[in-house]
């Protein structure tokens, strides 16, 4: 008898790991009812640790698919799309896996066929922007797990579909509010055990609507930073670099609606009264070219109108084919036109005015002299002595 004892009283000590076997187990922690303390609180007993041990504990770990980076394609019409998964589905005998929201082909063969959405909810992500997709209506877009073998899947083990919903109801992308994405990542939930959990899993992922929500929600405000030259803790956008009399800025404005309705208003309306030589909407790079061309021209016209005016009275003959050069280094632009010879050079002697020769420079010889060169004329008929020529020169 005393040996037997001796046997259950080793069996008793190696069971609770004590010095003796009559010690009594240790205290743990028992976050639930505390004395206030750190202190073990609570007798470790095999009542006390019944249905609390790491594999009797279940957990919704959100897992994150961008699809290696490539993220999956999508349009407008869109309802959803097949990912290939070995990750089993959620079923009431194994509660492991995924969990699908809606089955045709085994109805009410997995756990969480009509699931809350706290359970099946799968957070939708459109990649070029990093943001969740909203409807026109106001509504997020989000998913939810279906049989894979109801969208032309295998199902269980080998793929399932992700279906959009919007507002409790299934959707397409086709009320998308602005850009209908092209390429979307999901986050989605996969229960499992606490003990076949890897101590990694749940360090840097988390539903869009939390953790991972708080950091799109820093980028952006990092982004917006970035985009308008602020910085954390700025309340204006004061000072503005010019904001003395004249500049359009002038009033100080303290907000970036007021500083944008500025400049609206000071650059004005460019719908304009008459249209002669610009349009109404032109970019104002467009009207000012359209200005300084036409300011040009009106230029141009006036210098060729304006004309300047030479006498030259004859001190020594002038023979006639013999070319003259022009009084005090004068010049002007010959102009063979047909019919416009002579437009840049009247030529009268003693206030008669003469006609230019056609061809090139006056080559013919026609006429009562031909331009030669720009600075000379060869008349066709003799020259005496005390004649008076008078050059007027517009060009």
């Amino acid at each position: 008898m005393e040996a037997d004892l001796n046997v259950v009283r080793t069996l008793m000590k190696d069971f609770k790991g004590t010095t003796n076997w009559f010690d009594a187990l240790d205290k743990y922690f028992d976050p639930s009812d505390t004395d206030g303390s750190n202190t073990n609180n609570k007798d470790l007993t095999l009542s006390n640790l019944s249905g609390n041990t790491l594999d009797s504990k279940t957990i919704i770990l959100p897992v994150k698919d961008d699809n290696s980076g490539s993220g999956f394609s999508v349009n407008g019409s869109s309802t959803g799309f097949l990912l290939s998964t070995t990750a089993p589905y959620a079923v009431a005998t194994d509660r492991r896996g995924l969990p699908i929201f809606a089955s045709t082909a085994n109805n009410g063969s997995y756990y969480d066929e009509g699931g809350s959405d706290r359970v099946c909810m799968i957070d939708v992500v459109d990649m070029n922007t990093g943001a969740q997709i909203k409807t026109d209506a106001g509504h997020t877009i989000y998913a939810k797990f279906h049989d894979g073998a109801d969208f032309s899947g295998t199902g269980n083990g080998t793929d399932v579909y992700v279906r959009f919903y919007a507002n409790g109801s299934v959707t397409d992308l086709s009320t998308v509010s602005g850009t209908t994405p092209s390429e979307v990542e999901i986050v989605y939930p996969r229960r499992k055990i606490l003990s076949d959990m890897a101590e990694y899993e749940w360090t840097r992922t988390d539903f869009i609507n939390s953790w991972e929500g708080d950091v799109e929600l820093m980028e952006d405000i990092y982004n917006l930073w970035s985009y308008t030259g602020a910085t954390d803790n700025d309340g204006s956008p004061l000072p503005w670099d010019n904001d003395t009399a004249s500049y359009i800025l002038s009033s100080n404005p303290s907000d970036l609606k007021s500083a944008v309705d500025a400049l609206n208003d000071g650059i004005g309306s460019r719908s304009y009264t008459e249209d002669n030589y610009i349009s109404d909407g032109q970019t104002i790079t467009a009207s000012l070219d359209a200005l300084d061309q036409e300011l040009k021209d009106v230029n141009d016209a006036l210098i060729s109108s304006s004309a300047d005016k030479y006498v030259e009275t004859v001190t020594t003959a002038i023979d006639k084919n013999t070319a003259h050069t022009l009084p005090g280094g004068i010049s002007y632009t010959p102009d063979s036109t047909s019919g416009a010879e002579g437009k840049n050079m009247d030529v009268y002697v003693d206030g008669q005015l003469l006609a230019a020769s056609t061809g090139t420079n006056g080559a013919n010889g026609d006429r009562d002299y031909s331009e030669t060169s720009t600075t000379s004329v060869t008349f066709m008929f003799d020259i005496q002595i005390g004649r008076n020529i008078t050059y007027v020169i517009r060009q």
